[in-house]
């Protein structure tokens, strides 16, 4: 019973990291065309969102600049983005493509989704909301 116990707890916990980070680092391929794609549509503002992360809210990003770096792991990189977050503080680190959303329209849609990589965002597209930052956007 104890070892039963003990290997449910470890399949937890791995589950639960596996949902986290799902899109933290991508292939080299997949990288880059999420950089040419975000650059090329012209995308300068996205929402950090983890809609199955507890007491994450949604924080407007002003994108700045979109590189990549090699994660000193295989053939892994992160796609790091540089700018300011709706609070005036910098924001510069690698992030998870299925937990960033950016706009079309009206709505919101992650990245991961957009570029279709197999990810689980936790949620749908939803609405943007310009009203609650109208004077920063």
């Amino acid at each position: 019973m104890k070892k039963l116990l003990l290997t449910t707890i470890a399949f937890v916990f791995v589950l639960q990291y596996a949902v986290a980070d799902q899109l933290q680092w991508v292939t080299k391929e997949e990288a880059e065309a999420t950089i040419k794609y975000l650059k090329e549509n012209k995308v300068k503002k996205a929402l950090l969102w983890c809609a199955c992360c507890d007491d994450d809210k949604p924080v407007l990003l002003k994108i700045k600049k979109i590189e990549m770096k090699y994660t000193g792991y295989d053939n892994f990189y992160e796609v790091v983005f540089t700018g300011k977050l709706e609070d005036g503080s910098a924001f510069s680190q690698g992030v998870d493509l299925a937990y960033i959303h950016i706009r079309f329209e009206d709505w919101a849609y992650s990245i991961g989704v957009v570029m279709k990589f197999e990810c689980d965002p936790c949620t749908g597209p939803f609405f943007w909301d310009k009203n609650k930052r109208k004077e920063w956007e």
